[in-house]
């Protein structure tokens, strides 16, 4: 008896507890407090990327060209002045059309989405875009800024030149210069350039030009891959 009056007090307090729950929510631990990790911990270190040494400046078309030739330029110099004459306005709508088009931000983007650079060969590097063009001619020598980067490129869009003729769809044409050093024995100094064909005509005044936009773009960007093979094909492995 007196076993039991020992017992049963024990016995209801067990009873009186709350039963543990499964989807009883947890009470709130303390923040956890990382550990400093030790320097020099491969497992922790993040890995810090080298800041380029190398320069590209890329400089928009300073000139741009459109010239329709009709059948009359076949017949010597009078034929070829008065054909000039016919086309003389269309001539200058075209020009106009491929300005507000490929104005220097557009080659701009054509270029960053192709990663120019990068399509040359040429080292990793800050990358500058100039907004205007640069006239080039036979005494133009040198780097075309005042920077003093041991690596350094330019990369210059001479012209841009559409040409159309009494037989051929038209043609945009891209004149590309690269000159600059990688600071070490690779010096270019290389200039080229590249077509390719237009399957739309550029349009008149009030015609709907979105067709006639894109192609320009895309042609431009496909001289531009054209002109990058050439380049890495004819520089590759020479100082």
């Amino acid at each position: 008896m007196r076993l039991v009056l020992f017992v049963l007090p024990i016995t209801l307090a067990l009873n009186s507890m709350p039963a543990a729950s499964q989807n009883a929510a947890p009470q709130n631990p303390e923040p956890a407090t990382a550990e400093p990790a030790e320097a020099g911990s491969a497992a922790t270190a993040a890995p810090v990327a080298a800041t380029p040494t190398c320069e590209v400046h890329i400089w928009p078309a300073a000139r741009v060209g459109a010239v329709t030739q009709g059948a009359g330029s076949w017949f010597g110099l009078i034929g070829a002045i008065a054909d000039a004459a016919a086309h003389a306005d269309q001539n200058k709508r075209d020009k106009a059309f491929i300005i507000s088009v490929l104005d220097p931000a557009a080659q701009a983007r054509a270029m960053r989405e192709m990663n120019l650079p990068s399509a040359l060969s040429l080292p990793a590097a800050n990358v500058i875009t100039h907004d205007a063009g640069i006239e080039l001619n036979s005494e133009t020598t040198g780097r075309l800024t005042q920077s003093t980067a041991p690596c350094y490129y330019d990369i210059v869009v001479r012209q841009l030149v559409y040409l159309k003729t009494a037989t051929t769809k038209g043609k945009m044409r891209t004149f590309i210069m690269v000159r600059g050093s990688n600071g070490n024995t690779r010096v270019v100094d290389y200039k080229d350039s590249a077509n390719h064909a237009l399957e739309v005509k550029l349009p008149k005044e009030g015609e709907d030009a979105t067709e006639a936009s894109r192609a320009l773009i895309d042609a431009f960007k496909a001289d531009l891959e054209e002109f990058s093979a050439k380049f890495v094909r004819k520089t590759t492995n020479k100082a």
